[in-house]
């Protein structure tokens, strides 16, 4: 099974994350939830998980930071990018950074 991080400052967003997608049908489990890059980055190191969700704007730290910080321990970690359409140039930074894609 793989195991997802979510990264999310907005709470309903995380919790619509963990409840409308199924992830056991997919062979996936939410081990963990971060309300900003900093904790997102913390518990990346504490639970090592195969995947990513993360915000790009987020207060004391943003995901681009977030992100940065963990490619310098893991270029492996699948890291997918939650955004809105008019932050794409954020996207494209990520993507630099070595993200697996965004939604």
């Amino acid at each position: 099974m793989y195991t997802v991080l979510i990264v999310e400052d907005e709470l309903l967003v995380s919790a619509g994350l963990k409840s409308m997608v199924h992830w056991a049908d997919m062979d996936m489990a939410v081990i963990g939830e971060a309300r900003n890059g900093k904790q997102g980055l913390e518990k990346y190191r504490q639970l090592k998980p195969d995947m990513i969700l993360t915000d790009i704007k987020m207060p004391v730290m943003d995901g681009l930071e977030m992100i940065t910080q963990i490619r310098k321990e893991d270029t492996e970690t699948r890291i997918i990018v939650l955004t809105c359409y008019e932050e794409f140039d954020l996207v494209r930074q990520a993507f630099k950074l070595g993200i697996s894609d965004y939604i």
